[in-house]
């Protein structure tokens, strides 16, 4: 079993690799992937990844993805994690018990959909604040 595996649904059949190295996704990913690394060594833990635009276009959802699977495994030695779409754009990785029951993808979705709300908020209080400070 290879590392991509860890995204099938039970049942699902096993899948070509979306980035292969050598290929401009797989030029992306490692983009990505090293960007990440570095981020999270990095004193701040903070960091950014400027892609030109010819990768930008390379940035599918699977690459997305496939980048989310490697740190997941990255991150946890272990396989068994499932890719869950949150919706509005929203995407995580869940162990295999957690994306199965409905409950822990609901709290997952409501948590994202309060931080979209709260960014909303600060948003147009900061949008606020810039208006009347250029009357």
């Amino acid at each position: 079993m290879g590392p991509l595996d860890a995204q099938r649904q039970p049942g699902a059949q096993p899948r070509e690799p979306v980035a292969e190295f050598g290929s401009g996704r797989g030029r992306v990913l490692g983009t990505l992937l090293n960007g990440a690394l570095t981020s999270l060594s990095g004193p701040a833990r903070e960091g950014r990844v400027d892609l030109s635009d010819e990768d930008e276009v390379l940035l599918t959802r699977e690459v997305k993805n496939e980048l989310l699977t490697i740190l997941a495994i990255m991150a946890t030695g272990k396989m068994d994690h499932h890719i869950v779409d949150l919706g509005n754009g929203a995407t995580t990785v869940m162990d295999a018990g957690a994306a199965n029951d409905p409950d822990a993808v609901q709290r997952a979705r409501d948590r994202v959909e309060r931080h979209r709300a709260e960014q909303e908020h600060t948003e147009s209080v900061l949008r606020g604040i810039e208006e009347a400070s250029q009357d």
